[in-house]
C-alpha cells in the first residue's frame, strides 16, 4: 500500500508539474540585458520585446544608462525598433534607433554666477548584428555593429554586447 502512495505521489506531481510547464511556456520574444557600448555609447540596462506573439519579427528596445563622476554626469535613454530573421533561437538582428542623451556639469565655473552647465542631445543609430535567445527562455547574447550619427559626425564602426535574459 506504500508503495501505491508513493507511486501515486509521485504521478500526480509529474502530471502537476507538466500541466504547468504548459502553462508558463515562453510565447513571445522578451529579454532583459546589459548592453556594453552599443546604443547606450557606455553602458545600457535594456528591455526588449516582440510587438506580436512570436520569437522573430518586429519589436522595440527601450533601456537607460547613467554615469556620474566628479560633479559631472550624463544619462542615456536608448529607443530603437528592431527587426528579428531566423529561427531556431539563432538571429541575424537589424534595427534603426536614437538615443536622447542629458548631461549636467556641476564642476564647470568659467561661467560667473553659474555652477552648472546643463545640455540635452539626440544621437541616430543603426543595429546590424547576431543574437542567440533560446525559445524556452534562459541565457540572450547579441553582438552588434551599431553605426552612430548625428548633427556633424559619423561613426561607421561602432559596436556593441550585450548579454541577460530572455523569457
Amino acid at each position: 500500500m506504500k508503495k501505491f502512495v508513493v507511486v501515486f505521489l509521485f504521478l500526480s506531481l509529474i502530471g502537476h508539474s507538466a500541466s504547468y510547464a504548459q502553462q508558463t511556456e515562453r510565447e513571445q520574444g522578451r529579454g532583459v540585458y546589459f548592453e556594453l557600448f552599443g546604443s547606450g555609447l557606455t553602458y545600457s540596462i535594456n528591455y526588449d520585446q516582440r510587438f506580436e506573439k512570436r520569437f522573430d519579427g518586429l519589436g522595440f528596445k527601450a533601456g537607460l544608462s547613467y554615469i556620474g563622476v566628479d560633479g559631472t554626469s550624463v544619462a542615456t535613454f536608448p529607443l530603437g525598433l528592431i527587426y528579428l530573421l531566423g529561427k531556431n533561437g539563432k538571429y541575424f538582428e537589424m534595427g534603426l534607433g536614437g538615443t536622447y542623451l542629458a548631461g549636467a556639469d556641476r564642476s564647470n565655473t568659467f561661467f560667473s554666477g553659474d555652477s552648472r552647465t546643463t545640455g540635452d542631445g539626440f544621437v541616430g543609430n543603426l543595429i546590424l548584428g547576431y543574437r542567440s535567445e533560446p525559445q524556452d527562455g534562459g541565457f540572450l547574447f547579441r553582438a552588434s555593429v551599431t553605426p552612430m550619427f548625428g548633427s556633424g559626425f559619423f561613426w561607421p564602426f561602432y559596436a556593441g554586447f550585450s548579454f541577460g535574459y530572455a523569457f
